[in-house]
């Protein structure tokens, strides 16, 4: 029998309404239900990798200029666990999302303040910091002068990395004029500038401190949690209430342009030798690289944090040290910015107090991992070779008992 074409052309018409109110009815409902769970649910943010500087070049040296490059891969550093903040961060310091995709966490509004009225009782009850994951702090020396109100730049990056399960420890000194790429920003720099761009811009998580830590981790790799921000005045009071510390330096140092504080220069000496350094000398001892290179004062800036360690422990420690700790901090802490909270400060102490001497790696960014350059402003940079710090962070970083696959650097032949 023959089925006149009316009614096929009916069927057709019915089967494509059809199909048309059955696909807006499916995607109605699961509009609705999206909704739905966007309301109850707070789904975790997805996580950020973190990778060296996109525009440092492996073989032959870059241009100091913004590239349109692809971020090389993380540094992969040999640890079992993934790095994480620790215990007190977790409620503290929720994490934002800022310019350019990277996660930074937000610090409590004043952890300092949140400390007021700490008694040494209560200090001496606390646990050494007993989170087995790699904890990372960017400790930055702002270059704050008499008057000023800020921003300022970093005089001094070190990255301080405990390894709480291996016991062991990481000291890296970065020098301030790396030449580096700042996350969510269109303009590369000197990364002493990271505090001072961070500041100006309200950066999400900690203005110029979070910028520094997002820096840190883009160019170099190392995911860091938490920061502590001091000024000259804090290093002085510090090292006055634990005393002399006693430095080695192997050749005489002559700086007769040493920064007065004031915008002025004074000349300043350091014999051959060991020697005892009251706060102001050690602090010279510390700063000065005129005569020779940053590089050089990066050493002599580790030299200096092992040997207040050296001092701490002669003294008997941090538990030992524990009744002058509320007053200093009550005396410092406006001049401190960090996220950390006096305890955590303190149970950090107590877990690198545990670390034996031969477990504390140190390493400097030098210049077997640089191209000594000129910005386009014509100042002198230095320009990440991106391999070689990668071998330099994974050595640091090695597990316990590992022995070091890097070769001994050739001396420096120059400086910045």
């Amino acid at each position: 029998m023959r089925i006149p074409q009316w009614v096929v052309f009916v069927w057709v018409i019915v089967l494509a309404v059809g199909a048309v109110g059955g696909a807006a009815l499916a995607y109605r409902i699961a509009r609705d239900r999206a909704a739905e769970l966007d309301d109850v649910l707070d789904l975790p943010q997805l996580p950020q990798l973190t990778g060296l500087n996109p525009f440092a070049e492996d073989v032959t040296p870059p241009t100091p200029a913004p590239l349109d490059a692809e971020e090389a891969p993380a540094v992969v550093l040999p640890e079992p666990q993934e790095t994480a903040p620790g215990p007190a961060e977790v409620a503290a310091a929720p994490e934002v999302e800022p310019p350019g995709g990277d996660l930074a966490p937000q610090a409590a509004a004043d952890p300092a303040a949140q400390t007021t009225g700490a008694d040494v009782d209560a200090l001496a009850q606390l646990e050494p910091w007993d989170d087995p994951r790699r904890v990372t702090v960017l400790l930055m020396g702002i270059d704050q002068r008499a008057g000023e109100t800020g921003p300022f730049p970093t005089d001094t990056m070190i990255l301080l990395s405990i390894d709480p399960a291996g016991k062991t420890a990481a000291v890296l000194t970065i020098p301030r004029d790396l030449w580096v790429e700042f996350p969510g920003l269109p303009q590369p720099g000197k990364i002493n500038t990271a505090m001072i761009r961070g500041d100006q811009i309200d950066y999400p998580g900690g203005g110029g401190p979070a910028l520094a830590m997002r820096t840190v981790e883009r160019n170099l790799g190392v995911k860091v949690q938490y920061y502590v921000v001091i000024n000259f005045e804090v290093f002085t009071e510090v090292i006055d209430a634990i005393g002399t510390v006693e430095v080695c330096p192997p050749e005489p140092i002559d700086d007769d342009q040493y920064p007065d504080g004031s915008y002025g220069t004074i000349s300043i000496h350091f014999d051959a030798g060991c020697q005892e350094l009251d706060s102001e000398r050690l602090l010279q001892y510390a700063r000065t690289r005129h005569g020779n290179s940053d590089i050089d004062r990066s050493r002599r800036q580790q030299e200096v944090i092992m040997a207040v360690r050296d001092r701490v422990l002669s003294a008997g420690g941090v538990i030992a040290l524990l009744p002058r700790v509320p007053a200093l901090w009550e005396s410092v802490r406006e001049n401190v910015r960090t996220n950390l909270s006096l305890q955590d400060i303190v149970r950090l102490a107590l877990a690198a107090e545990g670390i034996s001497s031969e477990n504390i790696r140190q390493g400097q960014i030098t210049f077997e991992e640089v191209y000594l350059q000129q910005s386009p402003e014509g100042e002198d940079i230095l320009v990440p070779i991106s391999t070689d710090i990668r071998l330099l962070i994974q050595d640091l970083f090695r597990p316990a008992g590992a022995s070091s696959q890097r070769p001994t650097p050739a001396p420096e032949a120059g400086g910045s």
